[in-house]
């Protein structure tokens, strides 16, 4: 069983890398036939977020030209005290609400979205839906059942594949720097939305982050710095955050 065990999982390791190969030579045609299929229809926006939405989207518009993103981006604010912004399928970034609490500047709003914008560009989230694919489509050639054996595959699973998240989110925050830089002349603000969220990140046991798909935000805080030194950006002032 635990030959067998190790088996599928190397199986469904190696299909993960072939996902990333087909979405590495997919075409921009083939991605919005399968985006028509699997998009979900954007979440309707709460009155009193309408304003702050637009002013993200404004955001968003400002950077595309930056990010060499010739397909239009959508910004979703949805209410929730989590601080959390990710894409969907359909070229959409949903922020939550609670996020705005934790940036004070226009640029640290700015890198935020950046970085969602770097995850878009590089097709995170077809890799993310497809390697899940994998893993219900091994579960259920193995027992004609996948409801149950993925949810037992899924945490093995995670164990390899939070490496490679991190990977991505480490990507994904190196690109952001270069659009950041590109939009402000400077890259002030880029740590920002981090340091806010590093007291209650620092007080997660260490083994957490060996199993999280995020880098821990102290991680995140010293691989940006190294990285503004190493390109000798400059962080000038930052923009007030518009009400």
């Amino acid at each position: 069983l635990a030959v067998l065990s190790l088996a599928v999982l190397a199986l469904v390791w190696a299909l993960g890398l072939a996902v990333d190969l087909v979405v590495d030579k997919m075409s921009l045609e083939t991605e919005a036939r399968i985006t028509r299929l699997i998009a979900p229809a954007p979440p309707e926006t709460e009155p009193e977020l309408k304003s702050q939405e637009v002013g993200l989207q404004a955001l968003v518009d400002g950077m595309r030209a930056c990010a060499g993103m010739r397909e239009p981006v959508t910004v979703r604010l949805a209410k929730s005290k989590e601080a959390n912004a990710f894409v969907v399928p359909g070229g959409t970034v949903i922020v939550h609400s609670g996020l705005m609490e934790h940036v004070r500047s226009e640029n640290g709003m700015s890198f935020v979205l950046a970085h969602e914008l770097s995850h878009l560009i590089h097709r995170d989230h077809l890799r993310g839906l497809g390697r899940s694919l994998v893993i219900v489509a091994a579960a259920t050639v193995l027992t004609g059942d996948g409801s149950w054996t993925a949810s037992v595959l899924a945490p093995a699973q995670h164990l390899g594949e939070a490496h490679y998240s991190r990977g991505r989110e480490s990507n994904a925050d190196a690109r952001a720097l270069q659009i950041l830089q590109c939009r402000y002349g400077h890259v002030g603000g880029a740590t920002e939305f981090f340091e806010s969220l590093r007291k209650k990140d620092d007080e997660t046991p260490a083994f957490a982050h060996y199993l999280a798909s995020h880098p821990s935000m102290g991680a995140r805080i010293e691989a940006l710095q190294a990285a503004i030194r190493q390109a000798g950006l400059g962080t000038g002032d930052v923009r007030p955050m518009q009400p």
